[in-house]
């Protein structure tokens, strides 16, 4: 049924599209000449106006074309099969007075760039739309505009953003990234350059990362990121904030934030510089949220209010040969969970399966009530480099991390104590050593470590046992470049043991030990076809361990509203990932990439509701338990921009997963739907005498399909819900009184106010999703 509604809403697509091609494919852009030479090439350095100094990593954008790349090591930028015709070019460096320039393109032009210093920093120039890739590696990037329009969003709804990627949900409070189908253990998050390390293993357990402080996202798609650990099956998620400021002064920020469904409330704000006569630049940044109950269309989702704090302070040293670095964060919130999921007895439990309108619904409310969860995670980073003369640099970074979780069961009556409570520390350091480049070949070569203990409060429920993992990894990759053709590989080795402690009624206190060697690697390429055309392909290996949750899980996971059980007979799972790209870019009308992938995972872990509940002190709940097959894994991932005018874009994000258990020749459980997101963004013409610009208006629709592949097996409680459709818009401007820029935005999303159900949300089987909702965003630099 999806794949025919598919097809339909791609035949509407190409017919919307393609008379406007063919009549622009008669006539030249305004004062364009026509596009008979596009094998032109645009080279150059960007340099220091001053110093003449090369600049490392600075943007380039050519505008027209939505096109950008960054200077390398020496500084050279290149882009190449550019047509003859007129340009804007945009240069941005932190640090440094913006460029922007016009030029025509007649043949091929070498053009050097001069940047001046600027006591203000630079925001990064926004670049949206397809580019031409700089790595073998598929990867996606959530920066400048995207990333400003998902302020006030979860991590992982911030994520959905980009191709490829959606979220499992727990209610509308909790939501984790979902790369090409895999989730949880086998997506590794890195914050500020540290692995996050928390109790991930639960799909209820949302990242406690604070996206408001962050200046980009990437996405690493596939087993591709080496340098990160071998349990990266799915990918990896790169959350990286803004560089510190390297000239003096003071700065900052406030952001406000407000939605309408669940009346949330967010106040952020910012404020960092450096300091004139040492090297020495600092950041503090802080946010506070709360949220009320989240309204479905017809009823409220009765306690799932929510509270949210966070912090983070850092502070760096640099000269040209030596820096160092120091951060902190903290985050705390306390979430309440759909107390309608939390029922007393099997017949009750029976009768909420899938009825269309909760029992207790409530009314609206700030207050945060039984059952709920309370997290606190703390992160300490300290980072150094050295330039090792001219041959390199070396890097050591070392991280701290605590987490603290806690959560409350609805039909318990002790008092403030809490039914579970974990606290697990984390300590990680990695040294590495990245060689220039010799000839054509740059690379790196490095060790990481990982020491874990968790442990959990005396008389609470011993839900995940005490454990202490030990990990230590090895890796190298390099990268090799000549004219049109790039080359990466990779390779890591993991030793990881795990000890545990644990008791049962019969054996008493039971200790057993796990050792794992693991392996992972990876080799890719890239080659610039011409034409406009690039193409990428990449293969990688990873295998992962199984976590410590599912060997021993063993008993009610309250946030899940599940009793869950591990299976300690599981094994590494161990994955060959294969993905090819083919980008089309440069082009003045259309850019965009098609990539297709398939992963097949022997010793897949995955987690089975099953068809009988539990009943127990604490209710009645669904049962689940661990299981180990061998799968694959394959889809496509569709994402391009056509503009129909020179002020009107039409954007497509498409993204099919398939999954089998191909031992049994079954469907798997929690698997992506197929989802196609359609946009149109029209960005206004600024006026010389206006107060406003860079304002633009979208609108959108989101179709989801029913998850077909999918029966009484892999889910034997409830079958998959339908397909549904949102509509979706924004609009957004800044706006300028004297000096002062201020940043408006809004966000309308379930405009039609639809009642639906995601098949990826954990409470699918007792409730709707969240009905309309309106975001409204404003942000004032100081």
């Amino acid at each position: 049924m999806f794949r025919a509604k598919f097809i339909l809403v791609l035949l509407w697509q190409l017919l919307l599209v393609a008379p406007v091609a063919m009549a622009q494919e008669q006539l030249h852009l305004d004062g364009e000449e026509p596009e008979q030479d596009c094998g032109l090439t645009l080279s150059g350095k960007v340099l220091d106006h001053d110093t003449r100094e090369p600049l490392i990593g600075a943007t380039i954008y050519i505008e027209e074309l939505q096109r950008g790349t960054l200077s390398d090591e020496y500084g050279n930028y290149h882009f190449h099969h550019l047509c003859r015709g007129s340009y804007t070019l945009k240069v941005s460096y932190v640090g440094y007075e913006p460029l922007t320039s016009g030029f025509r393109m007649v043949s091929s032009t070498v053009r050097n760039l001069s940047l001046h210093a600027d006591a203000q920093q630079l925001k990064a120039v926004e670049i949206t739309g397809s580019r031409l890739q700089e790595q073998a590696q598929a990867t996606e990037t959530l920066q400048g505009r995207e990333l400003a329009e998902t302020r006030g969003l979860s991590l992982g709804e911030s994520l959905k953003k980009l191709t490829g990627v959606s979220s499992v949900q727990t209610g509308p409070t909790v939501s984790k990234p979902v790369i090409h189908g895999l989730f949880g253990n086998r997506v590794v998050i890195m914050n500020n350059g540290v692995r996050h390390e928390s109790q991930q293993w639960g799909n209820e357990h949302a990242p406690e990362i604070d996206p408001l402080n962050a200046q980009q996202m990437r996405v690493i798609k596939g087993a591709a990121g080496v340098r990160y650990g071998s349990d990266a099956i799915g990918g990896i998620v790169l959350v990286e904030p803004n560089a510190l400021p390297d000239s003096a002064g003071i700065r900052g920020e406030i952001a406000l934030i407000g939605s309408t469904n669940n009346r949330m409330g967010t106040v952020a704000g910012m404020a960092e510089g450096k300091l004139r006569q040492l090297p020495l630049s600092w950041r503090l940044h802080t946010s506070v949220k709360k949220a009320g109950s989240a309204q479905a269309p017809r009823y409220t989702l009765n306690n799932t209010g929510f509270e949210e704090q966070n912090l983070a302070a850092t502070l760096g040293y640099k000269r040209q040969r030596f820096g160092a670095e120091l951060y902190y964060s903290y985050f705390h919130t306390k979430l309440g969970f759909l107390s309608s999921a939390h029922i007393g007895n099997l017949t009750d439990l029976e009768n909420a399966i899938g009825r269309e309108r909760p029992e207790e619904t409530g009314s609206f409310t700030y207050t945060i009530a039984r059952p709920y969860q309370d997290v606190t995670h703390h992160l300490l980073k300290a980072k150094a480099f050295y330039q090792t003369g001219e041959v390199g640099e070396l890097q050591f970074t070392y991280g701290l991390q605590q987490n603290v979780r806690q959560e409350y069961d609805r039909h318990r009556n002790t008092g403030d104590r809490p039914q579970l409570d974990l606290d697990l520390q984390t300590h990680t350091t990695e040294l590495v050593w990245e060689h220039k480049p010799i000839a054509n070949l740059s690379g790196s070569i490095g060790v990481s470590t990982i020491w874990q203990n968790n442990s959990y409060a005396n008389g609470t429920r011993p839900l995940l046992p005490y454990f202490i993992n030990t990990t230590i990894g090895a890796f190298a990759s390099e990268k090799w470049r000549k004219d049109n053709l790039q080359l990466e590989a990779g390779i890591r080795y993991d030793n990881k043991s795990l000890d545990i402690k644990r008791w049962n009624r019969t054996e008493g206190v039971l200790r057993p030990s796990y050792t794992f060697h693991n392996f992972s690697g990876s080799f890719g390429a890239l080659y610039d076809l011409g034409y406009h055309f690039t193409l990428s392909a990449n293969v990688g290996y990873a295998s992962r361990a199984p976590h410590a949750y599912e060997l021993f899980a063993n008993g009610l996971h309250n946030s899940a509203a599940s009793f869950e059980r591990g299976n300690p007979e599981l094994v590494s799972e161990d994955a060959v990932n294969t993905m090819a790209t083919l980008n089309y870019h440069s082009n003045l009308r259309l850019n965009g990439e098609l990539s297709l992938y398939y992963n097949t995972i022997n010793n897949y872990i995955y987690l089975q509701i099953l068809p009988d509940y539990a009943l127990g002190i604490g209710g009645a709940f669904l049962q689940a338990e661990y299981r180990q097959a061998d799968a694959r894994f394959w889809g496509a991932d569709l994402n391009f921009d056509y503009a129909l005018t020179n002020r009107l874009t039409l954007n497509n994000k498409t993204s099919l997963v398939y999954a089998k258990n191909r031992e049994t020749d079954s469907y798997l459980p929690f698997i992506t739907p197929g989802r196609t997101d359609n946009t149109l963004r029209y960005s206004f013409e600024n006026g010389t005498a206006s107060r406003l610009s860079d304002s633009y208006l979208a609108l959108g629709g989101l179709y989801v399909g029913r998850q077909g592949r999918s029966d009484a097996q892999s889910d034997p409680v409830l079958a998959a819900p339908d397909a549904y459709f949102l509509l979706h818009a924004e609009a957004g401007t800044q706006l300028q009184f004297g000096k002062q820029q201020v940043e408006l935005g809004i966000v309308g999303s379930n405009l039609l106010n639809t009642s639906y159900r995601d098949y990826q949300n954990r409470l699918r089987y007792f409730a709707d999703e969240m009905g309309r909702m309106i975001m409204f965003r404003i942000k004032v630099p100081l």
